[in-house]
This record gives structure tokens, C-alpha cells and sequence, in this order.
């Protein structure tokens, strides 16, 4: 049974879910700042009880859209979960659901019981894992220290706040408390599932603690007391610091809580709750209907979609709005469909938009083992996603490798690609390519101490220094205006934290792809375009030198002129 990924249109915003099983609803709801991911291994155990598993990345959290207009300042510690209750009377309505089931862990056990309270009849059982009671005096000590700022900075040092703050959340509780009183007498996770969790306050941003410091200031008596629905409290033996969960007991429930008593396992946990639907919930339930589409075709901006390719899934950002042949955006190597936002704006509305994280990149399925990664496999999955998508023909802007994906598209379906703009062109000669083989990609596997966050950064800032990156001498300047700031690298540089290693196989397929003789052989109509002054730029007039049918563009400092320069390409 596998969990399929979906996203959900609500008002002028997307949610995104893991969906898995049969039967009556249940709404599973993750701690902050991670994701729906959490929440798989209880969505695995519902659905084999036949539940329909929904788990939900809260807006803002995950692969979820902000809260529209940003999170409201000003609001009191009673009122914090508030503004995230209308996107779960939208979801609701968006997935055809008159009430489900709300089982929440932490933060989601938080919201689960607001939103229980403001919207009973939308709820069939509110389920309370992670839960407890604790005064606002209590939790002003608590939260004193324990959101720090991570503004990106040009050094890259915020990522080593992330990784100090994550590090240190399986080392005391807490976190920012390293006395012996508040020490945890668990294992310390190795260094990738540290770097796992890194991954998901880094999709958060910035603003990782919106949902997360109000739900510290919710977990008392006497908002969790107001319940009159079918509830559930779990106290879970497992759990290290239970004192807070023996507080809500001893503060006193209403009866119509019932409180589950797990062993220490996380099955028992888990099994516990699942084993509460079944007795008392699976056979009144009413069956979740068909999950909706994930777009609005008519909305003119990009929308995220999940596109199914033989093996799993693919990310996708579209905009279906518009006429005539498709644009699709290819990235390069370590990027991802996000890098493409600003090239493709010119073309939303006009055309219809797809652009897509290649496999193994991005936020797309780890479809390709490292050493199956080449520009060939990149363009079979290419070519599945526009057939999933019932698309005939497209326009293709790639990115470096992005461009190379085009032109093996164009030998693998003769007719599929009309036009090719190429954004920097990845053409080398023998002795060039052995040396970027070589030096261009070091390992950024995760170590204990965060050092890889370090090395990651220092590779993506210098890339706009120096061409190759590593060549850091007056001959490897890049001789124009370069954007090193902190909020200008954050982005790539998450990208490439999240694809890892895999980042080797990626630039070396691009660096060993026969680039001069493909050129030679394309049939289809290709401009490449690079900006004076880039370490690519000469790549341009060996490209021509060896295809002399393909046209060439310089192109300016505003990235938002970028698509202009290849819509007027795509048009001739």
C-alpha cells in the first residue's frame, strides 16, 4: 500500500497531503516545524485498518502555502492557533468532508483540539498524542531562548544555528537549557537524521516558529477542557518528559476523554489510537470521497502539483492558464523547478507553464539510484511527466543541464520539443572536463558537527565568484556585479543540501554528456543565451563554433528579461 502526494486548492493557496487507504476520514496533523512526513508510519497503520489516511502539511510548514497575508502579530497566547483554523474548514469542504477524524501530534495535537472546539461539528474525534498542561508563566521560562533567529547571513552562519538548534533537540529539554536537569536520557541520532530533520525547518523558513510557539502557550487544561466531542488523550510511556501530560490529567478532563495508556514502543503508541477508531469510530464512519484536483486551471500564477511517473512521483510547478504550446522550464544540476520562477513569470497567463524537479532533485521521489543519474534518464522521466500530463509538443528553457535534458528529449521523441532555449550551455573541452570531474563536487554528506552546512554554502557562494568555483585566483574572477547576500544564496543553497551527494552523479552526467556532437546532430531550432561577464560565457562561441545553425543572445543583469529574450526565440 504506498502513500500517494497530492495538493489541495483552498482560497488564493495549496495544502499539501500524503493520502493512503479506504474508508472514513482521518485528518493526521505533524509537530512543528516538520511535515506530513511525520506522519506516515501512523497514515500505514490506518489505512491497514481501513481508514483513509490524510496527513496534512500545515500551512506554511512542509510543501504547504503560507498563511494568506502572512502570520498576524498581536494575537494573545489563547488565540495563537486561530488564523490556521479557516484553511481546515477550507480543506475540509475542498475534499468533500463533512467532519473527519483529527488525530494530531504536538502542534497538531494543539490545533486538533482548537479547531475541535471552534468547529465541533466538523470533527468526529479529536485525538490528543503529545499533549499536555502548562502555565504561561511556565512557558514564558520554556520558549525564553528557544526560537533563535536564523536571518540567512553572508557567512551561511544561521545554517549552524539550525543544526545547534536540532542537534540539541534530542540532548535536552529544552533544547536551549544544557544543564543536567534538563538533560534526556536518549541516544543522540546520527548525523543524516539530524540533517533530516534540518531539511524540514529549512522548508519552513524563517518563519518555522509561527505554529510553533503558540502551541506551547494552547497545551493547558482549561482551552483542552473545553472539548465536547469524542476525544482522546494519549500518555505514552515512551515519552521523556510525561510530566507535562500527567499535569493535564491530574488538571482534570471532561468525560467524554478517553485516556490511552501505551507501552513504551512507538507501535504501541501508534496501535493504541489506531485500535480506539476501530473499535469505537470505523463502523459509523462515512467513507472519504475521491481526492480533488490539485490546481485551479483558470488561476494565472504557478501552482504546485504532483505528477505520477512510472516509480513514484514528480514536483511540478504549473500554470495550465494561457494558449498555444507549452513552455517547459528544465533546471540545472543541483537546482530545482524553483530556480525557474522568474525566467518563466513572462510566459504565465500567455502560455501554459510546466516546470518540473528533475528525479532525485528538488522535491521530486529518489527515482534514480545515484549511479542511474544521467541526462538520457532525466529526459525518459521528462517525457513520462508531459505524457501524464496528456501534452503533445512543448518549448523547453533549460538551465545548463536543463538544456542538455531538452536535446536528449528532442532525440528521444522526435516532435515533442519545438524550440530550445539554453541558459548557459555546459560545452568543455577533454582537458576542462577531467579537471571539474575532479574538484567540482566534494562530498556535502552530513558529519556530526554541521561541518558540511559550512562547505555547502562556501561551494554556492563561490560559484558566483569564481569559474570553475574553485579556482580562486585572479584568473578565475568573474568579472561582473555578482548577488552573495545572504537571502540570494539561502535558496540554492538549500537545494543542494536537499539532493546531497546525488549532486555528484547529477554535474558529472552533465559534464560527460557529448555535448559538441549532440549540437551537431539537433534538428530542432536552439538559442543559447548566457550573460557577459559569467564564468559560461565563453562556452557560447565554442557552442557556435561547433553548431553554427544554433542562434545565440547575450543577455542583460535583470533576470525578469530573461524569458522575454526566449518568448521572442519561441515566436520566430
Amino acid at each position: 500500500m504506498s502513500i500517494k502526494r497530492y495538493f489541495v486548492p483552498i482560497e488564493s493557496a495549496q495544502l499539501h497531503v500524503r493520502r493512503v487507504g479506504e474508508g472514513p476520514a482521518v485528518i493526521l496533523l505533524h509537530p512543528s516545524p516538520q511535515s506530513s512526513s511525520f506522519s506516515i508510519p501512523m497514515a500505514l497503520k490506518l489505512a491497514a485498518q481501513g481508514f483513509t489516511a490524510i496527513a496534512v502539511d500545515l500551512p506554511g510548514y512542509g510543501l504547504s502555502d503560507p498563511l494568506v497575508g502572512g502570520y498576524p502579530k498581536g494575537l494573545d497566547h489563547d488565540h495563537g492557533l486561530d488564523p490556521y483554523l479557516p484553511p481546515f474548514v477550507q480543506l475540509l469542504d475542498a475534499l468533500g468532508l463533512e467532519k473527519a477524524v483529527f488525530y494530531g501530534n504536538a502542534t497538531g495535537a494543539e490545533l486538533s483540539h482548537i479547531f475541535a472546539f471552534n468547529h465541533p461539528n466538523r470533527v468526529a474525534v479529536a485525538m490528543l498524542d503529545t499533549a499536555g498542561h502548562n502555565p504561561d508563566d511556565e512557558v514564558d521560562k520554556l520558549t525564553d531562548g528557544y526560537f533563535p533567529d536564523t536571518t540567512p547571513k553572508r557567512d551561511g552562519g544561521h545554517l549552524l544555528t539550525y543544526w545547534d538548534m536540532v542537534r540539541f533537540l534530542s540532548i535536552y529539554a529544552p533544547w536551549q537549557f544544557t544543564d543536567k536537569a534538563h538533560r534526556l536520557p536518549v541516544d543522540q541520532p546520527p548525523a543524516d537524521k539530524v540533517h533530516e530533520k534540518l531539511i524540514e525547518y529549512l522548508r519552513a523558513g524563517q518563519n518555522y516558529a509561527d505554529a510553533y510557539r503558540p502551541a506551547f502557550y494552547t497545551a493547558k487544561g482549561n482551552l483542552i477542557g473545553r472539548l465536547k466531542v469524542p476525544a482522546t488523550l494519549t500518555r505514552w510511556e515512551g515519552k521523556a518528559n510525561i510530566a507535562e501530560i500527567d499535569a493535564l490529567i491530574e488538571y482534570g478532563l471532561p468525560p467524554n476523554f478517553t485516556v490511552l495508556r501505551p507501552g513504551p514502543s512507538m507501535d504501541q503508541r501508534l496501535d493504541a489510537s489506531v485500535d480506539y477508531l476501530v473499535q469505537n469510530y470505523k463502523a459509523i464512519g462515512v467513507p472519504a470521497p475521491a481526492q480533488p484536483r490539485q490546481i485551479d486551471s483558470a488561476v494565472k500564477r504557478l501552482q504546485k502539483m504532483w505528477i505520477d511517473v512510472p516509480g513514484g512521483q514528480m514536483l511540478a510547478r504549473v500554470c495550465m492558464a494561457g494558449t498555444g504550446r507549452p513552455i517547459l522550464g528544465l533546471h540545472d544540476p543541483a537546482g530545482s523547478s524553483k530556480r525557474l520562477e522568474s525566467i518563466l513569470a513572462p510566459f504565465i497567463g500567455k502560455h501554459p507553464v510546466i516546470a518540473i524537479d528533475n528525479p532525485t532533485s528538488g522535491e521530486s521521489d529518489k527515482l534514480l539510484k545515484r549511479e542511474d543519474i544521467s541526462i538520457e534518464a532525466y529526459a525518459r522521466y521528462a517525457i513520462a511527466a508531459l505524457d501524464a500530463l496528456g501534452i503533445k509538443e512543448v518549448d523547453v528553457i533549460g538551465r545548463y543541464s536543463g538544456g542538455q535534458v531538452a536535446m536528449e528529449m528532442s532525440a528521444q521523441r522526435p516532435g515533442l520539443v519545438k524550440h530550445i532555449g539554453q541558459l548557459g550551455v555546459m560545452i568543455f573541452s577533454d582537458a576542462e572536463r577531467a579537471d571539474l570531474l575532479a574538484n567540482y563536487t566534494p562530498s556535502i554528506a552530513p558529519q556530526w558537527d554541521g561541518s558540511h552546512l559550512v562547505t555547502a554554502w562556501a561551494i554556492i557562494r563561490d560559484m558566483n565568484l569564481f569559474w570553475p568555483w574553485y579556482n580562486r585566483t585572479k584568473a578565475g574572477v568573474i568579472a561582473r556585479d555578482v548577488s552573495i547576500d545572504g537571502p540570494t544564496l539561502h535558496p540554492r543553497v538549500e537545494d543542494l543540501l536537499k539532493m546531497g551527494d546525488a549532486y555528484q552523479n547529477a554535474y558529472a552526467a552533465s559534464f560527460n554528456y557529448p555535448m559538441a556532437e549532440k549540437l551537431k546532430q539537433l534538428k530542432v531550432p536552439c538559442l543559447v543565451a548566457d550573460l557577459p561577464g559569467s564564468g559560461t560565457y565563453n562556452r557560447i562561441a565554442m557552442a557556435k563554433a561547433v553548431a553554427p545553425q544554433i542562434a545565440t543572445a547575450d543577455l542583460t543583469e535583470d533576470a525578469a528579461s530573461w524569458g522575454v529574450v526566449f518568448d521572442r526565440f519561441f515566436a520566430s
